[in-house]
């Protein structure tokens, strides 16, 4: 049953993009799919824990939303089978399915823009709200995007309350840690406004990669005690303020590849797992974790992604054949550049 909560029915997903109705023109073209439930059940939680603030309309959780969710849809199912169910006290509860969004921009610059401005608005309003903010980034094209964050007007926001933490690295090469060194970090610490230990690098042992994600999993653990990134009460989860995610070709995010064990994996205990394979030698974060943040960012660009694109936004898929499209996070945002988006059905009838 808990499982359901954390990967949306393929079905789901296509029925969210059939709502779409028209691609905007605008350099920041949105296309705005309605939200539908983490699963067929209803996924309710209490006003009082229901949040919305922040820069931008960003829309947020409290950190115990998700086994709240657990706890209401089992008290749910019990009141459906149960007579006389009490109308006054389902009015204590209001539907909150989250957000669901798809944008599209002209270009992949902008889209790189868009991005480093989504890390400042979710900065501010995690910085503003509790005094920390916790993102986790991958390598490769939405890393390189990053290096933007040092042209951004900050006013004055304090970046040495965020701490950083990788999708997925390789623990031999640290290729990662290297790029957000190399394109912002380093940057940012000779401006004086970051810290390198808030940059949380992977273990160096390549000999036991399976040490090297438990050691990963610890650094997070280690940050709860100071609500720099709190765990979930249900699942012991550590809940990420915002995670970037790049998708592949093939439909891969992190270290998580279509058909994998990984990408079929419902053990809500793997949070960091270990993958050893020939030329693929790393550490990652689980879907399980991933989802369990309070924003997800997937990006994808380039027409050779369309068609992957459009898979996982519009058609009916088998549970692990696409990672990317089983990212489903509380709030869950695709930024695509016109080449990866133009196979869905929106854009193509606008055309």
């Amino acid at each position: 049953f808990y499982s359901s909560l954390f990967f949306t029915q393929q079905t789901e997903l296509r029925e969210r993009m059939q709502s779409v109705t028209s691609l905007l023109t605008t350099p920041r073209a949105a296309l705005v799919a309605s939200r539908r439930p983490l699963s067929k059940k209803k996924s309710c939680c209490s006003k009082s824990n229901k949040s919305s603030s922040g820069v931008g309309g960003i829309r947020r959780r409290q950190r115990t939303t998700r086994s709240q969710f657990v706890h209401f849809n089992v008290a749910a199912v019990a009141a459906e089978n149960e007579e006389g169910e009490d109308e006054d006290d389902e009015e204590m509860f209001e539907i909150d399915e989250g957000e669901f969004i798809v944008e599209a921009f002209d270009t992949e610059e902008e889209l790189s823009a868009a991005l480093c401005l989504e890390v400042f608005e979710n900065a501010k309003a995690c910085i503003e709200d509790r005094g920390a903010f916790s993102l986790a980034i991958p390598g490769g094209s939405v890393a390189k995007a990053l290096k933007g964050l040092c042209e951004l007007e900050d006013e004055g926001l304090d970046w040495s309350k965020m701490h950083v933490f990788f999708v997925n690295e390789r623990p031999e090469e640290q290729k990662c840690y290297n790029l957000a060194r190399t394109t912002w970090v380093d940057e940012f610490i000779a401006q004086g406004k970051f810290k390198l230990e808030n940059l949380h690098k992977v273990m160096e042992n390549a000999e036991d990669l399976d040490g090297v994600a438990k050691d990963y999993e610890a650094q997070m653990f280690a940050l709860a005690e100071d609500e720099v990134l709190p765990r979930d009460e249900y699942t012991k989860a550590p809940v990420f303020d915002l995670i970037l995610l790049g998708m592949g070709a093939d439909g891969h995010v992190g270290s998580i590849y279509p058909n994998s064990p990984q990408a079929k994996d419902e053990n809500i205990s793997t949070n960091v797992f270990a993958v050893d394979m020939p030329g693929k030698r790393t550490i990652s974060m689980s879907l399980h974790l991933i989802n369990q943040a309070d924003r997800v960012v997937v990006a994808a660009t380039g027409a050779g992604k369309a068609e992957t694109v459009k898979k996982a936004l519009e058609e009916d898929l088998e549970f692990g054949e696409l990672p990317g499209a089983m990212v489903d996070a509380f709030s869950t945002i695709w930024f695509l550049d016109l080449a990866a988006a133009s196979k869905l059905s929106s854009v193509q009838d606008d055309e």
